[in-house]
């Protein structure tokens, strides 16, 4: 980087020594100048921080000697003081030391604002909130401690936000910085979720999303002649059933979804359920309250991406329904045949346990293994038998 502005020069070596790089230099534009003038009036500052103690003059040689080649740091104390600047180390101890005098923050919490501080200090952001905004910082803590502390049970995303830091917004404009925060005391916040994707799975939503449903389900008295029909997610004691399903599959993509309801299962013979990629706390509430309402007998599936974000959402959907779920399209088998190797920034796979997918989670987990999206497959009933090969 070249300078014609000796103040940004100076900044730029002051950056650079708090981001911890050694010996940084820092190059004038010589043939920016719009004139001598300016020119001289740069050479003179910086000949001046040069006099203080400041900075080193490193010239050119020959018939350019009397230019300047770079400027590096001398003495960074004497820098500090000669361009007036505090050094980020200190101003970040200074706002920590503020944070703490107006919030009471709880150990976890604690240490993270330990970590913005850290990171300020070598001038760099910290989960996407600048150097020095303690403001930002105060409220992505708050936020993020009275999740934890459940207080956003029930709420919207602005109604928490509002009663929480007295602004409706706040939670959306902090969401990444929020849900890094909660990534470090939550372990079932999946790692490859967006920011609101794993807020909605903790239950904060903008706004509740539709359950959307399929099969020989009546609303009322009333039985749509319709692929699938979409409810609130907290209205499933509206629905009945003409008669039992054969099966319930929840499907993670909705083109997936889409597809199975209107090819594979026409006649209704199963309930169909759109999970929605991640499924919210409202959603994973909903599967519950169905499965309560299915015989023993009829068996669960899942079809989910063959991938570590798939199996996080079969142990989430497992869990709420209260019992045990079956893989549907999902096995070693299909990954090696159909599957990609992983992305670089692959995810880490949830442990499966006892699950019906503990097999496939470990394939994951290996060097070699294969990723599959679902919509490289056509959509099939699942075996109707009640287990699964």
């Amino acid at each position: 980087m070249k300078f014609t502005d000796p103040s940004a020069l100076l900044s730029h070596l002051l950056d650079r020594h708090e981001d911890g790089r050694a010996s940084a230099r820092a190059y004038p534009d010589s043939s920016a100048f719009s004139s001598i003038v300016e020119s001289d009036s740069f050479r003179k500052k910086l000949e001046e921080a040069s006099r203080a103690g400041a900075i080193e003059l490193r010239m050119e040689k020959g018939r350019r000697a009397s230019e300047i080649k770079f400027v590096r740091i001398a003495d960074a104390a004497s820098l500090y003081r000669f361009v007036e600047r505090i050094p980020s180390s200190e101003r970040s101890a200074s706002t920590l030391q503020d944070l703490f005098r107006r919030t009471e923050l709880s150990a976890p919490f604690a240490e993270h604002a330990q970590q913005a501080a850290d990171t300020w200090s070598r001038n760099r952001r910290w989960a996407g909130i600048a150097p020095g905004d303690v403001r930002s910082l105060e409220r992505t803590l708050i936020l993020a401690q009275a999740i934890y502390r459940r207080r956003h049970i029930g709420l919207d995303y602005r109604t928490f936000s509002r009663r929480t830091v007295a602004d409706s917004k706040a939670l959306e404009q902090l969401e990444a910085a929020v849900t890094k925060v909660l990534r470090g005391v939550f372990i079932d916040i999946p790692e490859g979720a967006t920011p609101r994707e794993a807020l909605g799975a903790l239950g904060l939503e903008k706004a509740p999303p539709p359950l959307l449903l399929s099969g020989p389900i009546t609303l009322g008295a009333c039985q749509r002649d319709v692929p699938f029909v979409g409810i609130p997610a907290d209205t499933t004691d509206t629905i009945a059933f003409s008669r039992a399903p054969e099966y319930v599959l929840v499907v993670e993509n909705y083109t997936s979804f889409v597809r199975h309801v209107t090819e594979a299962d026409r006649n209704r013979r199963g309930l169909v359920l759109y999970g929605g990629g991640y499924p919210s706390a409202g959603l994973q509430k909903a599967f519950g309250s169905i499965a309560r309402n299915i015989p023993a007998e009829v068996p669960f599936y899942h079809w989910s991406d063959i991938d570590p974000d798939g199996i996080w959402i079969f142990l989430t959907v497992e869990k709420a329904f209260g019992r045990r779920l079956l893989p549907h399209l999902m096995s070693i088998e299909l990954a090696e045949k159909y599957g990609n190797p992983p992305p670089l920034a692959a995810g880490r796979v949830a442990k499966a346990g006892a699950s019906m997918l503990s097999e496939l989670a470990a394939y994951l987990s290996k060097p070699g293994a294969k990723y599959m999206e679902q919509e490289e497959l056509d959509p099939m009933i699942p075996p109707l038998s009640g287990t699964a090969r």
